[in-house]
Order: C-alpha cells, then sequence, then structure tokens
C-alpha cells in the first residue's frame, strides 16, 4: 500500500477522513493526496474523466476563478498536515473525477467522510460517498465522526462465506500489520438460514485458510436483519472497523446482493471499509 486519496469539501468531515489517513499514513509509510472537486455550472458538460469541458459560447471564467480560491484554501488546509504529498482542485463532475483519479494516481485506499441518511451535504447519501463505495476499483474507507483515536485493535469482516474465493484483501492484511488487529470473521445467520453452526464455522474456515488469513475468530450472530445484526455485533464486542465486499454483480454473496454494503455505509456509525469482489 503505497498511495492514500483523501477527498474533502473542507468541512469537519474532511478533516476526520484526514486524521484517519494520516493515522494508516504513518503507519505504513504511504502518501496522501488531497481532492477537492468543484462541481461546474448547471448544464455543464463533463468529459469521461470528470473533468469540466468547454463548450461553444460558454463562459466559465468565473469558475476557474473561483477554482483558483478553492486551490489557495487547499494550501492552507494541508499547511500543517503531515504525509500529503500532493493536492489537486478541480472543476468536474464529483463521482467520475474521485474515481479517474484514482485509477490515474494508482492509489491503493481511498478515505472520506460520510453524513449517511442523518444529513444532506455534498457527501450524502444519494451523492458521493455511496456512489463511490459501489463504483471504485479499490478499498474505501469511510466515516461519520472523528476517530482521531482509532487504534484498530479489532475489525470485523462481514460475508455469508456461502462461496470460498481468493479475494484481494491487501489492505485489510496491510492494517492488520501495522495495527496488529485480530479479525472477527462474522456471518449473520438469520432464522430461516438452513445451514448448521458447524457447516457455517466450516466454511467459513475455508475461506480463512483460502486467504491466508491470520489471528482471527469465527463469529456467528443471530439476528433477523443482517444489518441490525451486524450493528449489535460491533457494538457488544468494541468493534474498531466494519470490513465488507461490494458490487452485486459478482455473485460471491448473497447478503452482497441486497445492498447491505450500502446499508452498513449509511447507518452505521463505525468506520467501513468496502472492497470490490472481482
Amino acid at each position: 500500500m503505497k498511495k492514500i486519496l483523501v477527498p474533502t469539501d473542507f468541512s469537519e468531515l474532511g478533516d476526520y477522513a484526514y486524521e484517519v489517513a494520516s493515522k494508516i499514513a504513518k503507519n505504513t509509510n504511504c502518501e496522501i493526496i488531497t481532492l477537492y472537486v468543484m462541481p461546474g455550472p448547471a448544464g455543464a458538460l463533463y468529459s469521461s474523466s470528470g473533468k469540466l469541458m468547454n463548450d461553444e459560447g460558454d463562459d466559465y471564467t468565473e469558475w476557474y476563478k473561483r477554482c483558483e480560491g478553492k486551490k489557495e484554501q487547499m494550501k492552507k488546509w494541508i499547511a500543517d498536515k503531515e504525509s500529503v504529498t500532493d493536492s489537486i482542485c478541480v472543476i468536474g463532475d464529483i463521482d467520475e473525477t474521485i474515481l479517474q483519479l484514482s485509477e490515474e494516481h494508482e492509489i491503493d485506499l481511498v478515505v472520506m467522510g460520510t453524513e449517511g441518511l442523518f444529513n444532506k451535504s455534498v457527501w450524502s447519501k444519494g451523492s458521493h460517498t455511496e456512489y463511490i463505495t459501489k463504483h471504485a476499483q479499490v478499498p474505501v474507507l469511510s466515516l461519520k465522526c472523528d476517530r482521531s483515536n482509532l487504534d484498530l485493535s479489532q475489525v470485523v469482516f462481514v460475508s455469508d462465506f456461502l462461496e470460498n474465493k481468493v479475494l484481494n484483501l491487501e489492505v485489510m492484511k496491510r492494517i492488520q500489520e501495522v495495527f496488529n488487529s485480530k479479525i472477527l470473521l462474522l456471518k449473520i445467520k438469520k432464522p430461516n438460514n438452513q445451514r448448521t453452526d458447524i457447516q457455517v464455522h466450516e466454511d467459513m474456515e475455508k475461506f480463512a485458510q483460502l486467504n491466508k488469513l491470520e489471528n482471527y475468530t469465527l463469529n456467528i450472530y443471530e439476528d433477523p436483519s443482517v444489518e441490525a445484526g451486524i450493528g449489535k455485533f460491533c457494538a457488544e464486542k468494541d468493534i474498531d472497523m466494519i470490513i465488507l465486499g461490494t458490487h452485486q454483480s459478482s455473485g460471491f454473496s448473497r447478503l452482497f446482493r441486497h445492498s447491505v454494503s450500502n446499508d452498513v455505509v449509511n447507518h452505521l456509525f463505525h468506520p467501513i471499509l468496502t472492497f470490490p469482489i472481482h
């Protein structure tokens, strides 16, 4: 893991995201790239990479002037921030710009704040954080409040473990390594589940061995709701971070076909690390 991208709107959410990214960067020798994307005028056209396109007859002079002001604001924002090696301010589509820059700069992890369903802002549900977690080709760590004291001693990996396959868990393993984290593999068992606990444990153990996991425990928690079960388990075990896969089209797990990952990102206050399942 070498590069972390921190999108910001210069609000407290951006500060929270940087604090967590900084904590990870200091322990992994990663560099941090900060990003501010200024939405363009209504009806503006954007390139496939999310950048503003100048159409004939349009005058975006005022927008570029505002963007220069944001660049100055960014300089002040990162002035006392360690591990920041580059900062970017552009006019464009927020979603596509974050995704495109993640690819162009070979980002390993995106860290961004979100208000979930609790408020409406530039990073709220229905706009950006949810979209990024669903479409990013790299892991995304989202958080809703100040986690500067995060120690990551216990993280929970949620799945139904119906199909065992090798996943790209490099970021999770790197975080575990530097923070000496214990990974709690978790299956939320609904009342109508036909598999016995022994069968579930066997599947979880196969998954752990296949993905060469270390320092882990197997956990089954019974609850009618997957989302509620995750929340209750994390509260009872004092979990520091929730990890789960995304991309419903992968066929990896029925759990994720019902957008549970989106529900967890939007409702639970724990830091959420989502990663694409290919």
